[in-house]
Formats: structure tokens, sequence, C-alpha cells
């Protein structure tokens, strides 16, 4: 069952939705009602909630309020706001932050029931969902995999390992290789940086857990494997009756691609290594396919390599950094021109000719372009928090494990948020000058933060916002500075009576006009003439 809540300051409403609609035929049940949010909230502290369906305008606690303390005090819980036409705009701040959904009234009993049932079919989802990562970390309770991991890891790792000492460690694990050949090939989650991003790092490795699951059972009928974790991609250490080539492993490969992305959601790609005797041939066939992976990288997601593709690294193209690219990039971010960034950025990755250059030649000119724009947002007075988070030390690691396509498209979001803030920047100057040159042609009238601000069209605290930003002063001490300066040089006419002064500087109090005067100059008006 599904358990909705009802929550409307007006009895008729709650009451016609409750009874109007067979909510039990669509197993849902009505846990409460409640007159405002206040109420509403008070339920939901005894009571399981799926769905919560309420007006916007309510006494003691309106539904915006309401949605927002459910948003953070019960996450689970599907939110739907009911209002009418004139309430839309202000409904559209829920919207927008992703915590409610919409019906406009009055609405129809199939609108409600529609939408609800929906909502129903989103939470049987989730529910299903979390079911399969409970059981996943389930499974990852009851297992010991420390010991199979550190024997497998030696065996395609290290050179000349203590082998009978890991094959009788193996062997408490049921594992065993007595085939008389012997291969590797690594599995890697694409984009690995994003995916952690969507499901955090705990579930990240119940699903390595899983995948290492997925290989083995794939390549069970074809030979015998064992699977293990290194820098987050699984290798598979393979033992065949016979010599097996990439056409062979070709379906099995294909297979552990599709059952990933069916089960986990994300594609994976996978490099393969050589097969031949000797169990000392896992070390070289892994090396093969981790450079299997790297040569192939700008070709994208789910891709699958073998050792012959893999070019040798000596063989790559060792460009040299493209210097008038990063400056064509940089020219481009100041024009702010969204076409002319993307475009300049695209130059500059033909220029590193990922095709026939090496993962790290290529890895190493994005983070020096990337340093290159941190060190241009310092020099130009952007705030690099907002465009970098805590800096640089994330960007090497989303790099490392992401592919090419990923990597660009996180740079071209970094060059096109300091475009943003350099666009803002100019606004505000322009506007700032408009400010600037209004108060000059009027400071001897009576003008205010207020009156200048609608002048303008902005609130009178950007007003004040802006005056600080810019100039480290006040409106209104800027505004007296501007008419005790002009005042200043009236006084230097003996025939004009300092009353008249003070009327034409825009001050129409005389007394108030001696107390500014003096506190800007440290003289009184007459003191200021004599001295003159």
């Amino acid at each position: 069952m599904y358990r909705l809540l009802i929550v409307d300051d007006e009895e008729r409403a709650r009451t016609g939705i409750k009874m109007l609609i067979d909510w039990g035929a669509h197993r849902i049940e009505i846990v409460g009602e409640a007159r405002d949010g206040a109420e509403a909230l008070e339920i939901m502290e005894g009571t399981n909630v799926d769905i919560l369906l309420t007006d916007i305008r309510m006494p003691v606690m309106d539904g915006l309020e309401l949605i927002q303390q459910v948003s953070k005090q019960y996450p689970a819980v599907k939110c739907i706001i009911m209002s009418g036409h004139d309430e839309f705009a202000y409904a559209q701040k829920a919207m927008a932050s992703g915590v409610a959904h919409y019906l406009l009234k009055p609405s129809r009993r199939q609108e409600i029931l529609d939408l609800v049932v929906k909502l129903t079919e989103e939470i049987a989802e989730e529910r299903l969902e979390s079911e399969k990562l409970e059981g996943l970390r389930s499974g990852f309770r009851e297992s010991f995999p420390f010991l199979k991991e550190y024997a497998l890891s030696r065996l395609a790792l290290t050179e000349n390992p203590p082998y009978d000492r890991l094959l009788n460690n193996l062997k408490l694990s049921d594992i065993s290789f007595p085939l008389p050949f012997f291969g590797a090939l690594i599995v890697q989650i694409d984009n690995l940086h994003l995916v952690q991003q969507r499901y955090g790092s705990v579930d990240i490795e119940l699903f390595k857990y899983a995948l290492k699951n997925i290989a083995e059972e794939t390549f069970a009928p074809l030979c015998r494997c064992a699977a293990f974790e290194h820098n987050d991609d699984v290798v598979l250490l393979m033992n065949a009756e016979e010599w097996l080539d990439t056409k062979l492993l070709l379906p099995y490969a294909e297979a552990v691609q599709h059952n990933a992305e069916g089960y986990l959601k994300f594609t994976v790609s996978v490099g393969i290594g050589s097969f031949d005797r000797q169990i000392r041939h896992f070390r070289p066939s892994f090396q093969e396919a981790e450079k299997a992976l790297n040569a192939k990288f700008y070709e994208g997601n789910a891709k699958i390599t073998d050792y012959l593709e893999a070019t040798e690294e000596e063989d790559f193209t060792h460009a040299s950094y493209p210097l008038e690219s990063e400056k064509a990039v940089l020219q481009a971010i100041v024009k702010g021109e969204e076409t002319l960034i993307r475009s300049s950025l695209q130059d500059f990755l033909a220029s590193l000719q990922p095709e026939s250059s090496s993962k790290e030649n290529v890895s190493n000119s994005i983070y020096a372009l990337y340093f290159a724009l941190y060190r241009d947002c310092i020099e130009r007075n952007v705030n690099v928090m907002e465009v970098f988070g805590n800096g640089l030390d994330e960007i090497p690691r989303m790099m490392a494990r992401s592919g090419l396509e990923h990597i660009m498209a996180t740079l071209t979001d970094t060059a096109l948020k300091i475009a943003d803030q350099l666009s803002a920047r100019k606004n505000g100057n322009k506007l700032f000058e408009s400010i600037l040159a209004y108060v000059h042609e009027h400071f001897r009238l009576d003008i205010s933060r207020e009156s200048v601000a609608r002048e303008v069209y902005v609130t009178p605290g950007y007003i004040s916002y802006l005056f600080k930003q810019q100039l480290q002063t006040s409106f209104i001490e800027y505004l007296h500075r501007i008419r005790i300066e002009y005042a200043s040089r009236l006084l230097k006419d003996p025939s004009l009576r300092i009353s008249d002064i003070a009327h034409e500087s825009g001050y129409q109090d005389e007394k108030y006009f001696f107390q500014v005067f003096k506190k800007h100059t440290g003289m009184t008006p007459n003191q200021y003439r004599n001295n003159l």
C-alpha cells in the first residue's frame, strides 16, 4: 500500500479528494488529513507517509514552507502542490527546486488520481532499486574478499611474486589455475567520476563488487577465471585449456557490457590482453589490456579493444603543448560567446591529436589548460570557488577515471562558468556607470537611494551592494562627497550666500549642510571661504 496525506485548510476540499476517488482500488491509503503545514508535520512524526498532497495558501504554515520542511526531514516523500492560477508563479519556487509536482485548481478527479498513481510507480521503482542495493550489501557483508583480492592482485601486478604461496591462499577461496594457458582482461567503468557523484562512494563499492561477479559468471563457461579490483577497475584473470584469441572472447566481453548496463545502469569498456603459457603471463597480459584501454580512450564509452590495437607508447606522437590554441580559448571566454568557446575548445583538442597521442599526453595538456583557466580567473578576480570548487585537486582524479568526451564536457562547463561571471561583471559595470551618471546629473535635487533605484529598475539593496563592491563606500557617502565638492567650488564666489549654496548643492536644511560640510572638510563653510 502507498500512504497519502491530504493537507488543505478547506474541509470541503479535503473531503472531496478523499471521498470522490476510489483510492483503495489503486492500493493507496489516506493516512491522514491536516488543515495546515504545522498539523501535517505533527501527523508525519507518528505516521509513515509516501505522498503529500497540499494546498499553498494555509494559515500557520503554508504549503511551500511545509514541503521545504518535508524535503529536509522526509526526503523520500513525494510532494504535490495544488493552487489556483494566481499562485502559479509562487508555486514555481518549489517546482524549480525539484521537490514538488503541481496541480492547478480546480483539478479533475482523474488528474489528481493520474498524478498520484504516477508517483506510486516511481516509489515502487525506488523501492525495487533499494532492495537490489540491500541485496548487494548483504552479499558484500557475508563474503571475505580480502585474502582473495590480495593474492589475485599480486599475481597480475607484481613481478616474480611467490606463486606457490599465493596459489595456496587462493585454494581457501576454491580458486585454482591448473590449465595451460593464461590471460587477463580489464573491465573499466566508463566515466567513474560521474557515476560516483550520482551514487556515492558506498554504492560504488557495491557496484564494483557486483561487476566482479558479472565478469566471473559471464566468462565461467569459457574458462576458469577470478576477478579482483585494481584502481577502481575490475581485472579478470583467465585460465584456459587452449589459446584464446579476441574473436572467441568478444561475445563474452559484450555480454559483460550488456549485463552491466542492464543491472547496474552504467556502461563499461573492456581491454583484452593476450594468452600464453605459464602463470607468469598474467602480468604482461594485464599490462597489454591496460595499454589497450589507454590507447583507445579517445573513442568514447562502451568500447572493447585488445592488445593488437594497442600502439606501443614509444610510437605515440608526443606533440608540444598548443599555446596558440590555449590563447584562443582564453580570448573566446573573455568575449563570452558560447559558440566561440565550444569551437575553440574543440580546436584545442584537435591540436592534441588524441587519436595518435598517449592518454597521458592528452590528459596532461588538458590539465595544463585547466591551470591556465584557473590562473586567468585569479588575474581577472573571478570567484574561483564558484568555478572550481575547492580548487584543482579534484580535476586529475576526474580525468583519470573519465572518458575523453566527459572530460571535454566538464572542461566546457568550466569555461562557460567563467564566461558567465565575466559577462555578469561587465553588465554590473555598465549598470553602475549609469547609476553614477544619474547621481552626477541629479545630485542638486532631492534624490535618495530609493529614487535612484526606481530610475534604473533595481532594488535599493542592490544599489548599496554595487557601491560597496565598486567604490568601497555607501551611496549616501558618495552623494555627500559629490555635493560637498560642488559646494566647495561655489564658495569661491564671495557674492553667493551660503544658504543659497546649500540649496544649490542639494541640501534643503542649512544646518544639516553645515554638519555634512564640516564632516567632509574639517571646516565650516565660513571657515573654508575665509581660508580661500
